[in-house]
C-alpha cells in the first residue's frame, strides 16, 4: 500500500511541477504553516522556535524543474505576504519579511544546485555539509534583510530570525526531500516490517518527548536525543528526520503551553526559545551526520558487493581467479573461480600444504619452491603447472603472485592470480602436432619429388641437382669428383622373354646390389630406363675404377631363383678442366658405349 502511494505521489508531483495546481498547493501549505507558526510564536517577539515554511519552500525549489522554480517562488511569496498581513503586520513589515523569506530560499537553492548539480544529496557527508553551509548563508542574509524592516532591532532579533529559519530549512527540507527521493527511487514495495519499524520510531519518540517536555520537575532533555540515535540506527536518514520533527512539534507545543524542563531555566522567554533552538540544532548535529555516515557505509557496502559480483562474473568468463594468503595466520582465501578451477565446491579452502599437494607430483617441488621463496625473500613468482582434480582430470594453470604485508605489522602474506590455460595448452599442442605433421608431409613430398618410385633411389632431377652442386665445390678447389654411368646388359631381352614385371624386379635387384658396394658419401640414382648414375665425391679416376669394378662384380654375382642373371657395363669419368654436369655425363656415356662395344660386362674410363 505504501509503495502504491509513493508511485502515485511521484506521478502527481511530476504533473504538478508543470501545472498551476502545484504552485497553488505550495501556497496553501506555506500559508497554513506560516499562520500556525505565527500563532505559536505570539508573545515571543513574533519569532517562532522553528519556521517550517522555509524548509517547505526550499525542498520544493530543489525538487521541481528549473523552469518551474519562479512559479513556485511567486506562489510562496504571495502566501508569505498574506500570512504576515493576516497576523496583523503592516504592509511594509510584511513585505520586508516576505522578501527575506524569499531571498533565503532562492539563495540556498542557487548555491545547492550550482554546487551539487541537478541532484542534492543528504546521504553523504559532503552533501550534508554543503547543505548546512548553504542554508546558514541564506539564513544569515535573510536575517539581515528582516532586521532592516523589523520594528524590533538589535542582535537578539537577528539571532532569533537566523536560528528560526535555519532550523526550518535544516529539519524540514531533509524530511520532505528524503520522502520525495524514496517515492522517486522506490523499486520495491515497502515491507510490513519496515512500516512497523517507522511506526515504532514515531511512537517511541512521542512517548520519550512527551515524558521529557510535559513535565517540569526533571531535566530529561537527553532522553529525546537517545531516542533519535535509536531512530537513526533503525530507520536511517528518514527515521532520524521523522524523530526530530516529532520532537520539534511536541517541544514547540510544550514551549507554547509553558511546560517542560526548559522552564527550569531562570531566564527570559526569548532566551528559553533560543535555548530550545540550539537544543534542536544539537539534535540535528548529533543525529543526521550519523545517519549520513551510516547511509554512506551502506552505499559503500552495496557498491563493494556489486563490484565483487561483477569481479566474480569477470573471473568466471576469463577463467581467472584470485587468491590470498593471510599474513596474520597464513589462512588461504580463494575466489569462487579458484574453486571451480580446482574442481572443488565453494567453502573453506585447504591449508597451504594441502593446496600445493593438489598439483601434479611432477610440479609440486617447483610450486613449493616458488611459494617459499616469495614468503621468505619477497620474490614475485609466475609458473605454469598441472593441477590434478579429485576426479583425476588434469588442468593446466598459470599462477603468479607477490608478497604483501599486513597493514598493522610486518607479517608477510601472498596475493596472486590463477588462470586455467588448459584450452590454450591443448590448442598449442594441436598446433604443434599439425606443424610436425606438415613438416613430415613436406619432407615426404620433397623426398618423393627426388626419389625414383620403382627403385627407391634418387631420380634424374635429384642426380642433376646433386651433380651440379658437387661440381661447384670441385671448381672451388675441392678434391676431384668422379661419376659412374652404367646400364644393364641386354635388358630389352629380359623384358621380352620374362615380361615387364620381372624386368622391374631385376631393376630393383640391380639398384640394391649396386648401392651395397658404395660408400656413405656416394649417391646412386636411376637416370632413366635401365640406366643408373653413381656420383663419387672426392674421388679420383683410380679410386673410381675400383668402386665401379666392385659394383660390376656384385651385380654379376647376384642371383635370384625367379629372375635371370644379368650383368652391367660401366663408363667412368672424372672432373677435369671446366666440366659441367652435361659434359661429364657425356664423357661417361661415351666410355659406357666403349664398354658395350668391347663385349659388355666391363668398364671403361673416359679420356
Amino acid at each position: 500500500m505504501i509503495f502504491g502511494y509513493m508511485i502515485i505521489m511521484r506521478r502527481m508531483f511530476a504533473r504538478l511541477g508543470y501545472s498551476p495546481l502545484g504552485p497553488a498547493l505550495l501556497g496553501i501549505a506555506y500559508f497554513a504553516f506560516a499562520v500556525l507558526s505565527l500563532i505559536v510564536a505570539r508573545g515571543a517577539h513574533g519569532i517562532a522556535a522553528i519556521w517550517p515554511p522555509s524548509g517547505i519552500l526550499l525542498a520544493t525549489l530543489l525538487i521541481v524543474p528549473r523552469r518551474a522554480v519562479w512559479r513556485f517562488a511567486v506562489a510562496a511569496i504571495i502566501a508569505s505576504l498574506a500570512a504576515n498581513l493576516f497576523e496583523g503586520s503592516g504592509f511594509r513589515v510584511a513585505a520586508g519579511f516576505t522578501a527575506a523569506n524569499g531571498i533565503e530560499a532562492l539563495i540556498a537553492t542557487l548555491i545547492l544546485r550550482r554546487r551539487a548539480g541537478r541532484r542534492v544529496s543528504f546521504i553523504d557527508p559532503s552533501g550534508l555539509s554543503t547543505f548546512s553551509i548553504a542554508t546558514l548563508i541564506a539564513a544569515s542574509i535573510s536575517a539581515g534583510v528582516a532586521a532592516c524592516v523589523s520594528p524590533q532591532t538589535g542582535r537578539e532579533f537577528m539571532l532569533a530570525w537566523l536560528s528560526t529559519v535555519w532550523l526550518g530549512m535544516l529539519l524540514v527540507t531533509p524530511l520532505l526531500f528524503a520522502t520525495f527521493e524514496i517515492a522517486v527511487s522506490a523499486k520495491r514495495a515497502v515491507s510490513n516490517r519496515e512500516t512497523l519499524n517507522l511506526i515504532g520510531i514515531v511512537v517511541l519518540t512521542v512517548v520519550a518527548t512527551g515524558t521529557t517536555f510535559y513535565q517540569s520537575q526533571y531535566p530529561m532533555l537527553f532522553v529525546p536525543m537517545m531516542v533519535i540515535v535509536i531512530a537513526v540506527l533503525r530507520g536511517g536518514m528518514l527515521g532520524g528526520v521523522i524523530s526530530i520533527i516529532v520532537v520539534v512539534i511536541l517541544g514547540s507545543l510544550a514551549l507554547w503551553l509553558g511546560s517542560g524542563p526548559i522552564f527550569l531555566i531562570r531566564a527570559s522567554h526569548e532566551s528559553r526559545i533560543l535555548f530550545f533552538q540550539f537544543y534542536l540544532l544539537s539534535l540535528f548535529v548529533s543525529a543526521l551526520p550519523m545517519a549520513t555516515l551510516l547511509a554512506a557505509r551502506d552505499r559503500l557496502r552495496i557498491n563493494l558487493s556489486e563490484r565483487v559480483r561483477l569481479l566474480d562474473q569477470a573471473e568466471a568468463a576469463a577463467h581467472i581467479g584470485h587468491w590470498r594468503i593471510n599474513p596474520s595466520n597464513q589462512a588461504i582465501f580463494w575466489s569462487p573461480e579458484v574453486f571451480r578451477i580446482h574442481g572443488l565446491p565453494e567453502g573453506q579452502p585447504p591449508a597451504l600444504d594441502q593446496a600445493i599437494d593438489l598439483y601434479h607430483p611432477g610440479d609440486r617441488g617447483r610450486v613449493s619452491e616458488a611459494v617459499t621463496r616469495a614468503l621468505t625473500d619477497g620474490q614475485p613468482f609466475a609458473f605454469e603447472a598441472r593441477l590434478v582434480r579429485a576426479d583425476g582430470a588434469v588442468r593446466h594453470v598459470e599462477t603468479q603472485g607477490e608478497r604483501i604485508y599486513s597493514p598493522r605489522d610486518d607479517e608477510i602474506g601472498l596475493f596472486g592470480l590463477i588462470r586455467d590455460v588448459t584450452e590454450q595448452i591443448e590448442a598449442r599442442q594441436v598446433l604443434r602436432d599439425a606443424r610436425d605433421a606438415a613438416d613430415r608431409n613436406a619432407k615426404a613430398a620433397m623426398l618423393l619429388a627426388a626419389t625414383d618410385a620403382l627403385t627407391g633411389l634418387a631420380n634424374r632431377r635429384r642426380i642433376v641437382e646433386y651433380l651440379d652442386a658437387r661440381l661447384k665445390g670441385a671448381a672451388a678447389g675441392e678434391a676431384k669428383l668422379s661419376i659412374v654411368l652404367f646400364d644393364i646388359d641386354h635388358f630389352k631381352s629380359v623384358n621380352d622373354h620374362y615380361g615387364h614385371d620381372t624386368g622391374d624386379e631385376v631393376l630393383k635387384r640391380v639398384a640394391s646390389v649396386a648401392a651395397e658396394g658404395l660408400r656413405n658419401t656416394d649417391l646412386i640414382g636411376r637416370y632413366g630406363g635401365e640406366e643408373f648414375v653413381i656420383i663419387l665425391p672426392n674421388t679420383d679416376a683410380s679410386l673410381a675404377l675400383q668402386i665401379a669394378e666392385r659394383v660390376r662384380a656384385k651385380v654379376e654375382a647376384s642371383q635370384h631363383d625367379a629372375q635371370p642373371m644379368v650383368t652391367v657395363s660401366l663408363g667412368i669419368a672424372s672432373t677435369g678442366g671446366e666440366d659441367t654436369g652435361h659434359s661429364i655425363l657425356k664423357r661417361a656415356d661415351v666410355a659406357l658405349y666403349e664398354a658395350k662395344s668391347a663385349g659388355r660386362n666391363r668398364l671403361r674410363l673416359a679420356s
